[in-house]
């Protein structure tokens, strides 16, 4: 009977956590194989590129993450929730959402894609809404970017 009252306790924990913070963290690292130089016939080192990403917001503020190529790194834009209770806006300094630099259509998808300024080197990128878009390494560019199994973590606001 204790067993069953912990487990019933600990879910609803974790059922609450997950409602309330909604945005999510996780070690992604290039997954792809080693290549053979056709040349010399020698193995060249896997690229090991890791990073640790962080998508969507929580309850008080929203977040935007994206990858700029010229600080070679994942960035995140911050701003205050749109559903923040008035009493909290008097505790907390409210900052806006972004202004986007411009937009974009792109051909293959159709989709209109809106750019936004890095906050450190003021550079482009496109933002990235799930972890199912990052696919290629931002570091080799092969089409073997994941999440890395042995390193699951959860993101908290």
């Amino acid at each position: 009977m204790t067993r069953k009252m912990i487990l019933i306790t600990l879910v609803a924990c974790l059922l609450t956590t997950i409602a309330v913070y909604a945005g999510r963290g996780m070690s992604m690292k290039c997954q792809a194989k080693p290549e053979k130089n056709p040349t010399t016939g020698k193995t060249a080192k896997p690229c090991g590129y890791e990073a640790m990403v962080t998508i969507g917001g929580g309850m008080f503020s929203e977040q935007m993450t994206g990858y700029c190529r010229a600080c070679k790194k994942f960035v995140h834009l911050h701003w205050t929730a749109k559903n923040l209770p008035p009493q909290m806006k008097t505790r907390i300094k409210v900052k806006p959402h972004p202004i986007p630099l411009g937009e974009v259509w792109d051909a293959r998808t159709g989709k209109i894609l809106t750019i936004h300024a890095c906050p450190k080197c003021k550079g482009p990128f496109l933002e990235i809404k799930e972890f199912d878009e990052l696919k290629h390494c931002p570091a080799c560019n092969k089409p073997h970017f994941a999440v890395d199994k042995n390193k699951p973590r959860l993101a908290i606001d």
